[in-house]
């Protein structure tokens, strides 16, 4: 661990000279004609971004404002050019040159133009000058510096909320704490009822003074046989033998999520985020149920769009829908709206 903290430090030194070479201006920052709307966190790894985002894009669009979403493409193929994921109508490409994230939001945000690409400036760009939007949604933001943001919303997770405490390879921070200080705003995710999240928020406030701090936790949406193409009661699990999979940053607290709705999980695998199953993956899956007498398996939207429902037959591949509910959900609203308002004259 000693050995390690000097490469802790050096990470660290660089994350600071390229953040105060931005907020001096050595470094430019791009803007765009509309306002961008940032979603990000300060750990590696999930604190529930695409939910927000999903969330964020239908309260926009309720609203009556034309929304694109900018993501990376991570694990993508797409090698770096814009490339227009949905147009709002159609899906145009596919999880494995777009990557998973966004085939997620485009599926859940019918009538959003989602594009990906590594520079999510020149995306927008490239959206403004083909398409009138009025507002743009930027997935994974918070250290994407060289796009302005107009609004700056940071994820927390509580149940890890700044990953051990230290950069890489100490921890999980991508940068140091005091960036809170460039948050217009904090949810906290994957929070519970009755829980008090007070010491969080005070520690969260004192790196950016009366920062408003929102609550968030996930709740179920629904479920879908994928290869059946069925709706599917969850609650029709209850005392049935099923296994569980997943390949996304947190996968443990997905099968939590189950066994507290219910389900009875004989097997649990886990497996690297935005993983991509191979044919020995799948054939994995199927030996144990096989050994284990099951005939469910469950999984989740992500994991969905990175294997072919029907290499796993005979098996019920069951999909999970979940998303983020508010504690709050009139201040949400408010903060976006608000902020909307002066903007988009």
């Amino acid at each position: 661990m000693r050995l390690l903290f000097p490469v802790a430090k050096l990470y660290e030194t660089g994350v600071r000279l390229r953040n105060a070479l931005y907020s001096s201006g050595l470094l430019r920052i791009e803007q765009l004609r509309q306002p961008v709307i940032s979603v990000g966190n300060l750990t590696m790894g999930g604190t529930g971004k695409t939910p927000t985002v999903i969330a964020l894009g239908q309260l926009l669009q309720a609203s009556g404002y034309s929304v694109s979403v900018l993501l990376k493409g991570y694990k993508g193929q797409n090698p770096g050019n814009p490339l227009l994921v949905s147009d709002g109508k159609t899906l145009l490409t596919s999880s494995r040159i777009a990557g998973d994230e966004a085939l997620v939001i485009a599926r859940n945000l019918p009538g959003v133009l989602v594009v990906v690409g590594k520079d999510r400036a020149q995306a927008g760009a490239w959206v403004e000058s083909r398409f009138s939007v009025d507002a743009h949604l930027l997935d994974d933001g918070f250290q994407h510096l060289k796009l302005y943001r107009d609004l700056n919303l940071l994820l927390v997770d509580v149940t890890n909320p700044f990953g051990g405490g230290s950069l890489p390879p100490l921890g999980r921070l991508r940068e140091p704490l005091e960036g809170i200080g460039r948050a217009d705003a904090v949810i906290l995710t994957r929070t519970e009822p009755d829980r008090n999240y007070q010491d969080l928020i005070r520690l969260v406030q004192h790196y950016k003074p009366g920062v408003p701090c929102l609550l968030a936790r996930q709740r179920f949406v629904s479920s879908v046989t994928i290869n059946q193409k069925e709706s599917f009661s969850i609650a029709s699990l209850k005392g049935t033998s099923a296994l569980a999979f997943a390949g996304i940053a947190n996968p443990f607290q997905f099968f939590d999520c189950l066994q507290n709705w219910g389900v009875r999980l004989s097997y649990k695998m886990s497996f690297p985020d935005h993983h991509r199953y191979t044919t020995r993956d799948l054939n994995r899956i199927k030996e144990k149920c096989l050994e284990r007498g099951m005939e469910t398996v469950v999984t989740t939207e992500k994991d969905a769009e990175n294997f072919e429902a029907n290499r796993l037959d005979p098996l019920q591949v069951v999909v999970v829908k979940m998303a983020f509910e508010f504690d709050d959900p009139e201040k949400l609203r408010r903060l976006l709206l608000d902020k909307m308002r002066v903007l988009v004259q």
